[in-house]
Order: structure tokens, then sequence, then C-alpha cells
């Protein structure tokens, strides 16, 4: 009788087990990982970031931007190539300010909002994840970002940014969301021009999420 009781003991315990390592083992929801990842990186105050945009030109594949960026608050900072040619800005708030590649001088552009806008997605990152509608969202695996785990998800959605809608088309994004805290950690955007259908990929990388960042105004 003691035996058929610690058996029976035994086995519900092992229910109980299984059931605690299925849900801790569980896939999330994709629409709410992708939903909550976005949420918390446009929530986040500060970041570094890599920015590397590729597009089909003339039967070659090539380098449209390639930078290094860090944003405080609404300032922002980026250093790279634009087109082929380097590039180093900087934005205070409304105001940008360029650093001339052969004197070393900075200058302050006469409207600070129109540049902004030029180079919108190199100073606002943040701009080209804003979506209207995610669509369908695929969990499609996992994987590793600077050696942490992350989810990947993949989703077909409608753009909310009217420099992307104006030239591209066909969006596909494939997020990747780090598992321990479920914050977007990387991005790659795939689209189609709408002139010639070539392909444009763009990837984002975000590292050091809501650490302190300084950001300071250029002396001209």
């Amino acid at each position: 009788m003691k035996k058929r009781g610690l058996w029976v003991i035994i086995g519900i315990s092992i229910v109980l087990l299984g059931g605690i390592v299925g849900w801790l083992f569980k896939p999330p929801d994709p629409t709410k990982l992708v939903t909550n990842s976005l949420e918390r990186l446009n929530a986040a105050t500060s970041f570094h970031y890599s920015l590397t945009q590729y597009q089909w030109v003339e039967g070659k594949n090539r380098i449209l931007a390639q930078v290094q960026g860090e944003k405080d608050g609404g300032n922002a900072r980026i250093v790279g190539e634009l087109t082929g040619s380097e590039v180093e800005l900087v934005k205070i708030g409304d105001s940008t300010f360029s650093k001339d590649p052969f004197s070393k001088k900075w200058v302050k552009f006469a409207n600070g909002k129109a540049a902004q806008e030029v180079f919108l997605a190199e100073l606002s990152p943040l701009s080209s994840l804003q979506m209207k509608e995610l669509g369908e969202v695929v969990l499609s695996g996992q994987g590793k970002v600077n050696n942490e785990r992350v989810w990947i998800c993949q989703l077909k959605p409608v753009v909310q940014n009217q420099m992307m809608e104006a030239f591209w088309t066909d969006f596909q994004y494939t997020l990747y969301i780090r598992k321990s805290d479920k914050t977007l950690v990387k991005a790659t955007i795939e689209a189609k021009n709408k002139a010639k259908s070539d392909p444009m990929t763009m990837t984002l990388e975000f590292r050091d999420i809501g650490k302190k960042i300084t950001i300071q105004t250029p002396t001209i």
C-alpha cells in the first residue's frame, strides 16, 4: 500500500514537472513578442547603433550607407559613409551639424529640420521600424546576436514612413529579439524599388540600450 502511494506521488510529480518544463520552454506568441520588443526599443532614451544599406544599382549590389551612430534623447550622432562619401553628422534638437571631410571644420545647416528629413534613416533609425500594421508574424527560429540568444521573427508589415513608402515596396522584416528581456537588438529590412523593382536591404543593430550616452554640440 505504501509503495502504491509512493508511485502515485512520483507520477504526480513527473506530470507537474513536465507541465512546468513545457511552460518554461513554450515558444512565445510572435505578434505579442514583436509588439512588446518594438515598444521597449522605442521607449529607450539612449543606445548605440549601426546601419548598413545595400541597393542593387546597375547590375551590382552596392553599399549606399554604412554608419555607426548613437542616440541620447532627442540628440544623435553618426559617422561613416553615405554613397561613398565620408560623413559625420550631429543632431542637437532641431539643429543639425556636419563635419567637412577636408577642412575637418563643423558647419551648421541653415535648415536643420530639412537636413534631418534627408538623413532620417541614419539619424533616427527607429523611423524605419514604424509600422501601421504588422501583418502576419511568424516565429521562424532562434539564434544569437553578439553572443546573446534571440528569437527570430519574420513579417511583411505596412510601414509608417513616408520616405520608405515613396520609393520602396514589398517590405519584409526579420527581427532579432533578445530572449533575456524581449528587446529588439537587430532588424533586417528587405524591399524592392518601386520604379525598377531592384532589391534593397537595410540592417540595423542596437546595443548599450538605456546606458548613459552624452552627445555635445560641436564647436563651430
